[in-house]
């Protein structure tokens, strides 16, 4: 397989260097429960894609690229290696969460110590 690149609405981002965690969310019925004797009663609905990135010592410019992309909310073509379905591919994301910490501002050293931030998909799985 080709190697590819993480892009975000057809922007070719960094590339995270802590590299990225893939987690799955199930959601289930309103009736769903456990009972008192401990078994689940559990009606599935749909399950999304979650990607995690995280970014240390990123460069201003990089993670200003990134934000303006993704901080504003809404839904973004994330372009990134599904597990599911075991290949690079485009689907609709939203951003989730994500924190900063602002290493360096001195000029022409701008940095930040870390960057992480979480796409949650938008279409089941």
């Amino acid at each position: 397989m080709a190697q590819d690149k993480i892009r975000i609405n057809g922007n070719e981002i960094c590339q995270p260097d802590e590299g990225v965690a893939y987690d799955f969310e199930t959601t289930y019925t309103e009736d769903s429960t456990r009972v008192q004797t401990g078994v689940g009663h559990f009606t599935p609905m749909f399950t999304v894609e979650k990607f995690g990135f995280t970014y240390t010592h990123i460069s201003q410019k990089d993670a200003t690229k990134i934000l303006r992309l993704i901080a504003k909310g809404g839904n973004v073509t994330l372009h990134c290696f599904s597990l599911f379905y075991g290949a690079w591919r485009d689907d609709t994301f939203y951003i989730g969460q994500g924190s900063l910490s602002i290493g360096s501002l001195e000029e022409n050293e701008e940095y930040l110590d870390s960057l992480s931030f979480n796409l949650v998909g938008v279409n089941p799985i």
